[in-house]
Order: structure tokens, then sequence, then C-alpha cells
């Protein structure tokens, strides 16, 4: 009887380990292509955000079901995101910008069925089955961050959905929100305004 090669599960061994690899380089890439930046930014191309040093943060805006403490929680953790890059003023006349953050939310109710259960019961013509129907009520927040001129003249905009309302400790909302406002910071000022004039 003829013995296999001593090679054969050391060749197999390594064509199963690049399918494998293979695999999870594949499902990476699509990882990333189905997850895109949520941060959303448009600005005026024609200033120079290369000049800009100190700002004065306004009051917060706030539409929905937004409370005055949520409010004052967007308002600190923008603040303590600019405070790495540019100096805080005490007035509005000393400031090279103007930053206003906005935080909108809304209440929001999903209706859908659900795949994972059924129920029976007699219709007109007979017996039959069908996915219940579920009702989901959610809150759907935005945060925003308007950079202004001196004269209120909108220069930039910078907003990303917020998922830091869903937290009921107001140090996780504060976290969460400070999260959110580097990321949207990061964008400012505009890549295109460094070095390409």
């Amino acid at each position: 009887m003829a013995s296999l090669p001593s090679t054969l599960p050391r060749t197999f061994f390594n064509r199963a380990l690049r399918v494998v690899t293979l695999g999870l380089v594949m499902a990476l890439g699509l990882g990333g292509c189905a997850s895109p930046n949520p941060v959303a930014v448009d600005y005026d191309p024609s200033f120079k955000f290369a000049n800009l040093r100190s700002y004065y943060l306004l009051d917060t805006l706030a539409n929905g079901p937004v409370s005055p403490f949520e409010s004052k929680r967007a308002n600190q953790a923008v603040n303590d995101v600019l405070k790495g890059s540019y100096r805080q003023v005490e007035s509005r006349e000393e400031a090279d910008f103007l930053v206003r953050v906005q935080l909108f939310s809304s209440d929001k109710v999903a209706v859908y069925e659900d795949p994972f259960s059924i129920y029976g019961g007699y219709r007109y013509f007979g017996f039959g089955w069908r996915a219940p129907l579920r009702v989901r009520e959610y809150r759907e927040s935005s945060l925003i961050v308007d950079v202004l001129s001196p004269e209120e003249a909108p220069l930039w905009r910078g907003s990303m959905p917020s998922v830091a309302g869903r937290y009921d400790a107001p140090e996780q909302q504060l976290f969460r929100l400070r999260e959110e406002a580097g990321m949207i910071l990061a964008k400012f000022p505009p890549y295109n305004d460094v070095g390409f004039d």
C-alpha cells in the first residue's frame, strides 16, 4: 500500500491558512467600506482659515426634546476640544471667529415586522400565520458646530449624528459628546486651506 507524501499535511495547512487570511482581509476591506465617516462638513472656500487664532463661544442653540443640561454639556465638550488648538477670549470683539454649538433632537417611532416570532389566528378565510408588528420609540440627535466670522457670517459647519443622549449618566453624556466634538473638529480648518494657495 502506497503511503502519502510527508509534505501533504504541510501543503494542505499552508493553503488553508492562505484562504483564511484572504477571507479576513476581504472582510476587513468590506467592513471599511460599509462604515463611512459620519462627519459632514461644508465651508466657504474663499475664506483664509489659517489666520484664525482666537474664538468666542456663543450660546448653544437647541431644538426638540433637549434639556438645558444637555445643551450645556455640548457647549463644554466643543469648548474643551477647541482649547487644544485655539485661544478662548472673553468677548466677541476680541475674537477672530465665533463658534455656535447646536444640538438638534427629535423623537421617532419605527414600526417593523419581527421575523423571529410569529403568531397565528383565524382570518376571514381560515387559519394563518404572520410576523407580529413591533413598535420602537427612539430619539434621533445631531451635534452641529458652526464657525462664524465676527459679523456672524457662516464660514464652516461640521455635523454628525449624536448618540450621547442614549446615556443616562451626565458624565457618560459629556464623555461621548467630547468624542463627537473631537471627530467634528478634526475636520477644522478645511484641509485644502493649508499650504495650497
